[in-house]
């Protein structure tokens, strides 16, 4: 096969941390080299957001819009900042779900048949929960359904 013909899906998990724009790099560079299609996958974990709207007095149906429309938002935005000043770019699908996030990406990596998973390391969570319960990167590895690429901060 081509590097012009797309035959796959690389799946990349951002947060909008500093890593997880180091791994988009990355899988970009592979999507790229592979003539892979990229997807670019946001996970908003919704837990606790009936009790965050409860006390903001805001129902819980338009904080969900809030935020996913926030987040669509900063997708785009960080879209357009990686593809800035590339050359060849991969076909691009960005992807905004809701769900607890490692469960969220190893589901759709299976879905679309992923070759590869990237995703960085030491995002947005809690040096607390990351002692008590893993990171999201360390419960992807443990449950991909294809090989992890894990793209340190550098």
């Amino acid at each position: 096969m081509s590097k012009n013909e797309r035959h796959g899906w690389i799946l990349a998990a951002v947060d909008f941390s500093r890593p997880a724009r180091q791994a988009l790099l990355r899988a970009y560079a592979l999507a790229r080299e592979s003539g892979d299609r990229l997807m670019v996958l946001h996970v908003i974990d919704g837990h606790g957001l009936e009790e965050i709207a409860r006390l903001a007095e805001v129902p819980e149906e338009e904080l969900r819009e809030r935020l996913a429309k926030e987040r669509r938002r900063r997708m785009a935005e960080l879209l357009i900042e990686i593809e800035e000043g590339s050359r060849e770019m991969p076909v691009t699908e960005p992807v905004i779900a809701w769900g607890v996030p490692f469960e969220v990406i190893v589901r759709k990596a299976t879905d679309i048949t992923a070759s590869t998973i990237v995703i960085g390391t030491m995002g947005r969570s809690a040096d607390l929960e990351r002692a008590l319960f893993g990171s999201t990167a360390e419960k992807v590895l443990r449950s991909a359904p294809c090989p992890v690429l894990c793209v340190p901060t550098e």
